[in-house]
Parts: structure tokens; sequence; C-alpha cells
């Protein structure tokens, strides 16, 4: 793993018996010099050091949290580690970050360093475990066939008409129906908490995330492919110059010929966001059908009903996160970070406290974390904590 330093003056060991991160992190990957190894081993004398050191690596090498841009917060790391031993948890001022009112999950290159002790507030009444999303869907077919897909499927490839189902990949592609009608249509539900894997029979595939819906013809026919689209989606579409592919939703609509790009739009959130990887798009609103806006790889339009389309360039890490079994988000509102994470453990969260929405976090996560995992290092990063009562979690102050 790599680690940048902001400040690699530091001295490895001080006089109050602290070390230095450097050091520590040089430890995890085997790499100490005989000097090093020397002050290493004279700081792990200590039980309380050894004891601390162990959890860390045990942390570092799991796969709650990663973060690749925070240099000037790891050369604190050293009072950092004083103040945990005094306080038996970390807490992370925001000042420290330059941003006013902004809170950072500190996350290291290849792994995490945060290692708060306290864990969110959960009730003592027996619940079910809250587990992350996974492949799971509803299909309906244009003849009226529903079927579940999901771990319980009895196959692990399952052919239903024009359908042929791979469970374990959690995929479903399709084939023409030359017996269908020219309207007929296919439907593909993703329920919260899942996600799943569509090819088209023009062989574009399509990945769905939690809370989504597409809806698709039997059979591409005319001069456009179309298909309409509720929630989230990564289109990687098949090139067929003579027929663009058009995707639909509720605020307008986007028009490709071969490309990857990635298209937002919930009901429950106020714009549609397109995010082009390869190729070219264009965009129009859904009353003005005739200008698209095109836009090139790198950057995102969005649209907001009675609004202007706004075009900017964006990280597409960021944005294509999902798709990556990451969550990814830099100086985002909480409250747009929670709607994800609603979305895709299946959960209620609300807020004890309107201003805790506007809390801005940059991160990396692990989508198939455990959420007490992932909750926690939000109540490490702020001064915020979470109460679980069955599926419902509240956000408020500490």
């Amino acid at each position: 793993m790599d680690i940048i330093f902001e400040n690699e003056n530091i001295k490895c060991m001080k006089q109050d018996g602290h070390i230095d991160w450097n050091l520590l992190v040089r430890g995890m990957d085997g790499v100490l010099s005989g000097e090093e190894k020397e002050l290493f081993e004279e700081w792990m004398a200590d039980p309380e050091h050894r004891k601390y050191y162990e959890r860390m690596v045990a942390e570092w090498n799991g796969d709650a949290v990663h973060e690749t841009n925070m240099p000037r917060v790891l050369s604190k790391l050293d009072v950092m580690l004083r103040e945990r031993r005094r306080q038996r948890r970390l807490v992370l001022r925001r000042r420290w970050l330059g941003w006013s009112a902004a809170a950072v999950l500190l996350i290291g290159i290849g792994g995490m360093f945060m290692i708060p002790d306290r864990q969110p507030e959960v009730t003592d009444t027996p619940v079910a475990e809250i587990i992350p999303g996974e492949s799971k869907a509803i299909l309906m077919l244009a003849d009226g066939t529903s079927v579940h897909l999901d771990k319980t499927t009895d196959t692990s490839r399952l052919a239903i008409g024009v359908a042929e189902i791979a469970r374990n990949e959690g995929k479903v592609t399709f084939a023409d129906d030359e017996g269908a009608g020219e309207e007929a249509y296919n439907t593909v539900i993703i329920p919260k908490g899942g996600e799943y894997h569509v090819v088209l029979s023009d062989k574009s595939e399509i990945w769905l995330n939690a809370d989504s819906k597409l809806q698709f013809p039997v059979n591409f026919r005319g001069g456009e492919r179309r298909v309409i689209l509720s929630g989230e989606a990564y289109f990687k579409v098949a090139h067929d110059a003579k027929h663009p592919f058009v995707v639909e939703t509720d605020l307008g609509n986007v028009r490709v010929y071969g490309t990857e790009f990635n298209v937002k739009r919930y009901a429950d959130e106020k714009e549609i966001k397109t995010t082009l990887v390869d190729g070219s798009v264009g965009f129009c609103k859904k009353d003005d059908r005739e200008n698209y806006i095109k836009i090139k790889p790198g950057y995102q339009v969005s649209y907001e009903n009675g609004g202007d389309a706004v075009v900017r360039k964006v990280k597409i890490d960021n944005e294509i996160a999902w798709k990556g079994k990451q969550f990814r988000f830099e100086r985002c509102p909480l409250d747009e970070i929670m709607n994800d994470v609603m979305r895709w453990y299946d959960v209620d969260i609300t807020f004890g406290d309107e201003a805790l929405k506007k809390l801005y976090f940059t991160g990396t996560l692990n989508r198939y974390a455990k959420i007490e995992s992932l909750l926690r290092f939000f109540e490490a990063g702020c001064d915020i904590r979470f109460e679980i009562k069955g599926r419902s979690i509240i956000v408020m102050r500490k």
C-alpha cells in the first residue's frame, strides 16, 4: 500500500512514547530499516501499544473504508494517537480540514486508519440483521410471466421465454421475441437492497442500481432503440449508427450511438444526472425533444425540472462508484449520502436535527460492508451518532 504524508520530517519516535504513523505503516508493510525496527520494537514493548497496533492492523486489512486524498490529516496521526489513549475514541475536528462546515472520513490509501471505539447505538430488541444489497430483481415479461430473481432461485441457469437467467452471475440475457407484438415491453424491477445486470437483445449491457426500473421492447424495431428508466443505471451500448439508443426518463432523454455512461434519475430526487464515461451522448429536456446538449467523456449534464441543463466536468470514479462496489463521495452533504445508503441497505433514515443534513463528507466506503461499520466512520468524523431501531435509523447529535 502507498501512503502520502504531507510532512516527512516528523521524528519516528517521540520522547513521550508516541510513535509516528509513518513507521507504523512501514511496519505493516514489512519494510522497516534496521534502525526503524529497533524503534518499533521498543514502542511495541508496551502492552497497550501492542494491543492498539494489533487492532489497527486488523481494521486496516478489513474492507470497511478507503480514501485517497487526505495527506494533511495523515501528518497529524501521532497527535490523534495520544488523544485516543486519553479519550478512548478519536474525534476529528472539522477545523483540521479547512472547511468551516465540512467533516471528512479519514482513510489511508489502500486501507483505513481511523479506529473509533464507539459503535452506533442499537436497541436491545432482537431484530433482523441489516445486510448490504445483493443481486436480486423482479422480471416481468411481456406475456405476463413474473419471476423473482435472487439467491433463492433453485438453479444457476434458467430459461424463461426469451430470457436466460444466470443467477450465480446476477445477470439476465434477453433474445428477440419474434412472436411478440411491436408494442410489447419487458420490465426489470430492482427493489431496495438489490442490483442486477441486464443484457438486451442488441447486446447492450445495463447494470441497474437499487430501487430502479427498466422497461424495454421485446424487439428493437424501427429507427431507434428506446428504453425507459426510473432510478439509476450504467449503460454499455452496442454500437449501431443506424439505430441510435435512447434512454427515456420523466425529465428528459439521453441519446447515444454506442458508448458507456451513467444515468441517475430517482423520483425522490429533484434532478437527472447523465455522466459520460466513453463515446458521446446528448441530453434533451422532456418538453424539447429536438435540441440535444452534447457532452464529452468526463463530463456530466444535470437538469432539474423548470431550470436549465448544466454541464460540468466531474470525477467519473465518484459518479459510477456504485458499479465498482463502492460508495464514493467528495464534499457531499450527508443527506445525499444517506439517500444512497437507504436504497442499498433497504432502511429508513431520518434526521433528528435538520442542520445535520448539510454536513459535508469525503470518503470511499465498501458497499458490501456491514452497516454498523459504515456508520461508525461518520460518527468518528463528526459530532453525530446513529441510533438503530429495527430497520429505522435516526441521525442525531452526540
